[in-house]
């Protein structure tokens, strides 16, 4: 029987040889793991970013996969490094900063990492590269069999673990509103937190018109009327589209081409892309 995969994520980049040196630490603990990369080009210091590509994609992995996801600006302070248990038996390796945001309703059980067994041997002096010396560490031994679970560390109260608040979604007088949670994928387009669902139930279907309003602080910085449809192809090159994405919720897109360059570039910049909010309204 194959032992489990573990599975890589990071704000290191792939100019660099830091993902690969977790890999190393983990191939060293044991050949005979199954080491893959799931991303190392979320945005630096990003937890929400990081948080959000996890959790979209942890259930298409074998159940019994162990994840170490690294996005950690707090590295080296006070802040607890964890090993989360989720309901298929995976497991989340990461700092405690709030990565496990979307995944919390799924965790069974947390426990700390205690790093005074679970440590790369002569790396006690080191304190920046939490990735390498105790997560990925930590991940390999956990899944070839060295330790236990419960070897890990203590148990970690759930309700302790750092959260970022729920992204809100709902509908009032026949318009969906909700706030954007992802501006930063490959291809630019904008994560909303509606549910397909949602706008389903307001009578827009695939193929009517609606209009999307994105405001922040009560401004308005963006109003279109646009296509809703269940991928972008449905609009001419370069128009705009408001598509039903494959994680079930609503997305912005331009047809083959970035909708936050060309629409909102303000929304590359920043960090807490909840501020953004956003209004779907079917057209009269």
């Amino acid at each position: 029987m194959s032992k489990p995969c573990i599975v890589f994520q990071s704000d290191f980049g792939i100019s660099t040889g830091l993902p690969a040196s977790m890999t190393a630490v983990a191939a060293k603990v044991d050949p005979e793991l199954r080491l893959y990369d799931l991303c190392h080009e979320v945005r630096q210091f990003d937890i929400r970013m990081g948080g959000s590509i996890l959790a979209s994609t942890l259930p298409y992995w074998p159940d019994g996969t162990v994840f170490v996801s690294v996005v950690d600006p707090g590295v080296g302070t006070a802040r607890k490094s964890v090993v989360a248990k989720v309901k298929n038996g995976s497991y989340v390796v990461t700092p405690d900063n709030g990565t496990l945001s979307e995944l919390y309703d799924d965790i069974v059980e947390v426990r700390e990492i205690d790093e005074t067994v679970n440590r790369l041997p002569g790396s006690d002096n080191h304190h920046t590269f939490h990735g390498r010396d105790v997560y990925a560490y930590t991940a390999a031994r956990l899944a070839s069999g060295q330790i236990t679970y419960e070897q890990v560390g203590p148990s970690y109260e759930k309700d302790a673990l750092v959260r970022f608040a729920a992204p809100e979604a709902y509908v009032k007088g026949g318009v969906c509103y909700g706030e954007v949670t992802g501006a930063h994928d490959h291809f630019g387009n904008v994560g909303i937190s509606i549910p397909n669902e949602m706008i389903w139930s307001i009578g827009i279907h695939a193929g009517d018109q609606c209009v999307v309003t994105i405001s922040k602080d009560g401004e308005t910085l963006y109003e279109k009327q646009m296509l809703f449809h269940h991928s972008f192809g449905w609009v001419p090159v370069g128009d705009p589209i408001l598509n039903e994405c494959s994680n079930d919720y609503v997305e912005l897109s331009l047809n083959q081409d970035s909708f936050c360059e060309k629409e909102m570039p303000e929304l590359l910049k920043a960090y807490d892309l909840s501020a953004y909010k956003v209004k779907v309204a079917p057209v009269k």
